[in-house]
């Protein structure tokens, strides 16, 4: 009998860990994690230049950490942008995101999986926006900025294609 119960105890404890990993949807940065993402051409903007997003695993892959660098608009000098983070929040049963910005600036929002894409949804300047990563390959996503609504972009602000940078580079 005890041996039963203990059985039943050990299996309740790996359904348990099991339930919980599945449930923790930071795993949809799977493919994004650990990788340098790289668009080229035209930017938010309106001009010719370049962003770089660095995603990397953190806390035992509870979290993601970003850093970003981007053409500045003004004076067209590539530097360091911001950095961020992606993470669970268990007690609220959804993704968020942070960005602090070079300038003082903090963004804040929710993240919306859809498969393999992932939706940043946040308040900026008064507007709703929306940032997609729509997944095409385990190397490249298309990235749109804009806004979302009724279920379709209402206007869109930026569109572009990220690349996964090959190792060594």
């Amino acid at each position: 009998m005890r041996a039963i119960l203990r059985l039943m105890v050990l299996m309740l404890v790996i359904i348990s860990t099991h339930a919980h990993a599945q449930k923790n949807p930071i795993k949809a940065f799977e493919t994004l994690a650990d990788g340098s993402w790289i668009s080229e051409g035209m930017q938010l903007g309106g001009f010719e230049g370049k962003t770089v997003y660095t995603m990397k695993w953190d806390l035992n892959k509870q979290i993601v950490r970003v850093n970003s660098w981007s053409t500045d608009p003004k004076t067209k000098e590539f530097g360091f942008r911001a950095v961020g983070v992606r993470a669970y929040n268990k007690e609220e049963d959804r993704l968020e995101f942070y960005e602090f910005d070079r300038f003082g600036g903090i963004t804040q929002g929710t993240i919306l999986v859809d498969g393999r894409n992932l939706h940043f949804e946040y308040e900026y300047n008064g507007a709703f926006l929306r940032d997609s990563w729509i997944y095409l390959d385990d190397n490249k996503f298309q990235f749109i900025v804009g806004i979302w609504e009724d279920g379709k972009w209402s206007k869109k602000f930026h569109e572009t294609t990220f690349l996964k940078e090959e190792e060594g580079k």
